[in-house]
């Protein structure tokens, strides 16, 4: 409806220029926005505002022009009126509410598909954690994210790439390496050290008992032993990280490893490439990047005195060559702590011409774990932190997932295991679930009384005209520029806020009919009973949709 809208407006600026009623001027960025009191209409705008400056003109007589040139006002608008200083308010007809619900019933699973973003190949990586360890609750709230957002995106007609980039060269790997020797050697000799800053739990311990079940570590010298317990440790971690992701509804296009980079020589030859440019120097026995040329605090070290590359090399490796993929853009998500190191890798990529939009990066605030009141702190098996294998194994899937997606993703989040494994209202997902199974309980009771949305709605819905039914309607409607928006903002959360409100919505429309008999979705009367199942049809599809792109399953039974 927006959409149309727009369109109408647009057609209507260029005939004020071609009637010679406004100089030719660019058409002003205006918004479409839904008034907070349908009283007002059903859509404003501030089109004639915005034009007021450049034409000198006041925003009233240009709403006047605009309206007078503005086609289809008998059709579409029930009223339109100028308000306010430059605004235009549009009361849309009830026979259009009834047409936009027959569209969405005919369209079902495919209402808010698009092409909004053909032609763009995005690249979306997230999660990314070193694989020395179990995943935590920042990792999950990281995996929601990314992948409601690849859901999000593919839905709007994207190309999108889902990748994990896997930590796996440098000191950690070694670290894990030394942790797990350590421990297989305290079998025999508990006052055998354990590396200063090694991984703690008791996972590391469960991974020195199954290598030493695999290799002969006493038949090893200790640094052969060390390195092979790190390259196993790696690959059991790595194959945990895989299930868990895999459990918790998320999957990877492509699992990318840092230590590949040095292994085929790409960082050597991007950074010969940057040094024939002159954007590499040799100083104090270091190599650096001239950085701070292109937005840096100060030039960085890539490669150390000892001939080691800094971890900053193989990051400029891996954009460059992320870069190289042709990708429209690409899309990081990182905990809050990388914030000061988006700048410095948007100044590397710049040193190669690559522009810094190219790299946009998503920050995934704290996440604090409540029970009984209380913050839970440590995880037996992780030592340090709860993991999200044991909080999917406390509350499930779909509370997780829509948990995380409940804030924006730069705002700390409080997760409260209470409040999510309730099965009453004060449950969020719950909520909105619920409403999907109480429309399923609507066609279950109607089937047994012989009654069915009909194929053809079209000469039906005009029954619909109490006001919460068009409410409905209407905030249905919003729903595919919704998730257009949420392509361009990344912020998925919103996909939350939406459904909660139209499970409200529906809840309050049903709870009228225990009121009201009248107002029941299945009544006496035949056809008014059959438009209602459309509605509710619709209302059914839409929060099946929203799940299912948040990676929520929509129970037709609660």
């Amino acid at each position: 409806m927006k959409e149309a809208l727009r369109a109408m407006l647009n057609q209507a600026f260029e005939r004020c220029i071609e009637s010679g009623e406004f100089n030719r001027i660019p058409l002003p960025d205006y918004v479409i926005e839904v008034p907070g009191n349908s009283h007002y209409g059903h859509f404003a705008t501030n089109l004639p505002f915005l034009m007021a400056s450049s034409l000198r003109r006041r925003p009233g007589d240009l709403a006047s022009v605009i309206l007078k040139n503005l086609g289809g006002l008998e059709d579409m608008f029930e009223k339109v009126e100028v308000a306010g200083p430059g605004f235009i308010n549009f009361t849309i007809r009830g026979s259009e509410w009834h047409r936009l619900l027959g569209r969405i019933v005919a369209e079902g699973k495919d209402y808010g598909r698009s092409l909004a973003g053909a032609g763009r190949r995005i690249l979306v990586e997230f999660v990314s954690a070193n694989p020395t360890g179990p995943l935590h609750l920042g990792h999950g709230r990281g995996a929601a994210l990314g992948d409601t957002l690849c859901r999000i995106l593919s839905f709007t007609g994207h190309e999108v790439v889902r990748e994990f980039y896997i930590n796996d060269a440098g000191v950690q790997v070694r670290l894990l390496g030394e942790s797990i020797y350590s421990r297989w050697r305290q079998r025999g000799d508990r006052d055998y050290p354990f590396p200063e800053n090694g991984y703690h739990g008791d996972y590391v311990t469960d991974l020195a008992e199954q290598i030493a079940d695999q290799l002969s570590l006493e038949t090893m010298e200790p640094d052969e032993a060390v390195r092979r317990c790190a390259l196993l440790g790696r690959e059991k971690m790595l194959e945990e990280i895989k299930r868990d992701m895999g459990s918790f509804r998320v999957a990877f296009d492509v699992w990318a490893s840092e230590s590949d980079l040095y292994a085929c020589g790409l960082i050597e030859k991007i950074l010969e490439s940057l040094r024939a440019k002159g954007q590499i120097y040799e100083e104090e026995g270091a190599t650096w990047i001239r950085s701070s040329l292109y937005g840096d605090d100060k030039d960085r070290v890539i490669k150390k005195t000892d001939g080691e590359y800094t971890y900053f090399a193989s990051d400029i490796a891996y954009h460059f060559e992320k870069f190289k993929r042709g990708f429209s853009k690409a899309v990081n998500i990182w905990g809050a702590d990388h914030h000061g190191y988006i700048q410095r890798i948007k100044a590397a990529l710049k040193t190669d011409g690559i522009d810094e939009n190219w790299l946009e990066v998503l920050l995934i605030q704290l996440v604090r774990l409540f029970k009984g009141g209380e913050e839970v702190k440590m995880s037996k098996r992780a030592g340090l932190y709860v993991t999200l294998k044991e909080l999917v194994e406390e509350v499930g899937v779909d509370a997780a997932r829509f948990v995380f997606l409940s804030k924006n993703h730069d705002s700390p989040l409080d997760f409260d295991v209470d409040l999510v494994k309730r099965q009453d209202s004060d449950n969020p997902v719950y909520y909105v679930q619920y409403a999907h199974a109480r429309i399923c309980s609507v066609f279950r009771k109607a089937a047994s009384e012989g009654l069915s949305a009909p194929p053809n709605p079209a000469e039906l819905l005009e029954r619909l005209v109490l006001e919460e039914e068009l409410t409905l309607i209407r905030f249905m409607s919003q729903f595919p520029e919704l998730l257009v928006d949420i392509s361009k903002a990344m912020e998925p959360h919103r996909l939350t806020y939406y459904l909660t409100e139209l499970a409200s919505l529906f809840h309050k429309y049903f709870n009228q009919g225990t009121k009201d008999p009248e107002k029941r979705i299945v009544g006496g009367e035949k056809t008014l009973s059959q438009a209602r199942l459309c509605l509710a049809q619709g209302v059914r599809q839409v929060l099946f949709t929203g799940l299912d792109l948040l990676g929520i399953q929509a129970p037709e039974k609660m």
